[in-house]
């Protein structure tokens, strides 16, 4: 018992670092033309930019961050991505449908499928605060 206090006496309480304010986050500089669709290469240099990187190192850190989410995904988990979304794998039931062209008819197989379901926050972004 005396030991377990001298141990305890030892340990000085540790002093809580009071926590700074967080900067504010950096503009993302977007130069997308929009209907069109942005390419890799331009969506890397924009994160290696944004992050102050080589663009190699923004290639393998994005990369792996998509391995990581492929890998939880394909086991059957939900992934929150931030503000943006959830992507997740839907099941689908097997169930009757018809030919349209002759009316008949089938039976549609159960399946799956990779679903993304938007934030609430990136909903009311898009949607302009409506």
């Amino acid at each position: 018992m005396a030991r377990k206090m001298a141990k305890k006496a030892k340990k000085a309480p540790a002093k809580k670092a009071k926590k700074a304010a967080a900067p504010a986050p950096k503009p993302v500089k977007v130069t997308a033309v929009p209907g069109k669709a942005v390419t890799a290469s331009a969506l890397l240099q924009s994160v290696a930019d944004h992050s102050g990187m080589k663009k190699s190192e923004a290639k393998a850190f994005v990369e792996g961050y998509l391995d990581v989410v492929k890998a939880y995904v394909m086991k059957g988990a939900k992934v929150k991505i931030g503000d943006v979304g959830m992507i997740m794998i839907r099941h689908r039931k097997a169930r009757m449908g018809r030919n349209p062209q002759t009316g008949e008819p089938v039976k549609i197989k159960a399946s799956k499928k990779l679903a993304f379901r938007q934030s609430a926050v990136m909903k009311a972004q898009v949607m302009g605060g409506r």
